[in-house]
């Protein structure tokens, strides 16, 4: 019984020891979850989040950053509270959306590096500078796109001056061959006047615009490209619509494929930002060689041997057309050298023409028989050396079918074609029953969503 009574004890003991134990745990942890949850309170809490992109697009620049405001201005607070060195509202603003790209406001230029190439550059700039224009898009009120734009024209007798700029400035936000309902224009002028602009031309198969504004102003000259490419120094030249300030990039016209859709796009090493798409690429006696469209990590133009024509017809006709082919195609001066081997091998008597790296089902090229790898080197009689040159030939196909029947609903354009085929190496002439572009052969571009720098005033600490 003694040793019963013991046990007994024992057990009891063993037992208060446990819960003593477990209580002790549980008040350490009850401790600790205190501890942590002062700290938790005195921790600066994470900002609300960004808005989605959707909803970024439609805000302006001064009404559509409210939830910008609330989220810096809680990190200032914080900031104040805890001494901590000022920021600068950009870095503030960036450090919390974690937006990095680049917005419609960024200027660009590498003229004020105090070069002997910087100085002749910005004579150029200036020489032309009152033809520069910065135009801006809104639609209920609220900002929605800036593009750089030159006068490329004055009106006849009606004391107002043409304005080519890019398609983009007015294309619906979702990106398709819509302008933006109810969109308005307006133009900052070289000697800082803004203008009302009314809107004369949109093609968004080639993606400009023509606005025309009440002004007699200074137009540039057009130089008239005689070989496949320029090969001199150019300058891309825009105007920013904040402040309006002149900006001016140096460069050269390279041999490469724009990542556009467009096959009659040259590049430049110019480095523009989007307020830059729409300027006009100059070479360095001031003539415009064709309108500027931005890209990251490259800056593509469309040369003004298309522009005049799609102008032309306007002006004569009231619409533009334009013949399809079915065809994608790039000069073979801009081919990666591996391609332009082959091309070589198969047909060593040609350097010039335009490699077809693609035709599509069913269409007119398709049925006329050209096939991918051919390269076409003769229309309608006239050796090619460039795609832009090609285009060309095929608007004035549509200028004649215009001229005989007055319109080309309905009639058949033919257009005869020289190709060597990459199959055998034989020499073929084809005969194209080209049908009329249509919006769904249209090229494909890109319409960036609007994003502007923040403006944060009067935050309350």
């Amino acid at each position: 019984m003694a040793r019963s009574h013991d046990d007994g004890r024992e057990a009891a003991n063993a037992l208060r020891g446990e819960e003593g134990r477990r209580a002790a745990c549980e008040t350490g942890l009850r401790k600790k979850d205190k501890k942590r949850k002062r700290k938790s309170d005195k921790a600066p809490q994470p900002p609300p989040p960004a808005p989605s992109q959707e909803n970024r697009a439609t805000s302006s620049a001064d009404d559509g950053l409210d939830w910008a405001s609330v989220a810096v201005a809680q990190r200032v607070r914080e900031i104040v509270a805890m001494n901590a060195k000022s920021l600068p509202a950009d870095e503030i603003f960036q450090s919390l959306t974690r937006e990095r790209d680049h917005s419609m406001e960024d200027t660009f230029g590498d003229s004020d590096d105090g070069s002997l190439v910087s100085l002749q550059a910005r004579k150029v700039a200036l020489l032309v500078s009152k033809s520069i224009a910065s135009l801006s898009s809104y639609a209920g009120g609220k900002r929605i796109r800036v593009c750089s734009g030159f006068v490329m024209c004055q009106s006849d007798n009606t004391g107002t001056s043409m304005i080519l700029t890019s398609a983009t400035l007015v294309r619906s936000l979702n990106g398709d061959n819509n302008m933006i309902p109810d969109v308005k224009v307006k133009v900052l002028l070289s000697d800082g006047h803004i203008s009302d602009g009314h809107i004369f031309l949109v093609d968004f198969h080639y993606n400009v615009a023509i606005v025309k504004v009440a002004a007699n102003l200074a137009h540039l000259e057009v130089f008239h490209l005689k070989g496949p490419t320029h090969n001199g120094s150019v300058l891309a030249l825009g105007r920013a619509y904040e402040g309006g300030s002149l900006m001016c990039s140096r460069g050269q016209v390279v041999n490469q494929t724009s990542i556009f859709g467009c096959s009659e796009l040259f590049v430049s090493s110019c480095k523009i930002s989007m307020a830059g798409s729409g300027g006009p690429l100059v070479n360095y006696n001031g003539q415009v060689l064709g309108v500027n469209f931005y890209e990251k990590n490259q800056t593509s133009h469309l040369p003004m041997l298309i522009v005049s024509r799609i102008l032309e017809q306007h002006q004569s006709y009231g619409k533009t057309i334009g013949p399809w082919l079915g065809l994608k195609y790039t000069s073979l001066q801009t081919m990666p050298l591996r391609v332009l081997e082959r091309i070589y091998q198969k047909f060593p008597d040609v350097d010039q023409g335009l490699y077809i790296s693609d035709v599509a089902e069913g269409s007119p090229a398709d049925v006329a028989g050209l096939c991918n790898g051919d390269v076409l080197v003769k229309c309608n009689g006239k050796v090619l050396s460039s795609a832009p040159e090609f285009a060309a030939m095929l608007l004035d196909v549509c200028k004649e079918q215009l001229e005989a029947f007055g319109d080309c609903a309905g009639e058949t354009m033919v257009v005869q074609v020289v190709t060597k085929r990459q199959r055998d190496g034989s020499t073929v002439s084809n005969s194209i029953a080209a049908e009329m572009l249509k919006e769904s052969h249209y090229n494909r571009w890109p319409a960036p969503m609007p994003s502007y720098k923040p403006r944060v005033i009067n935050i309350g600490v």
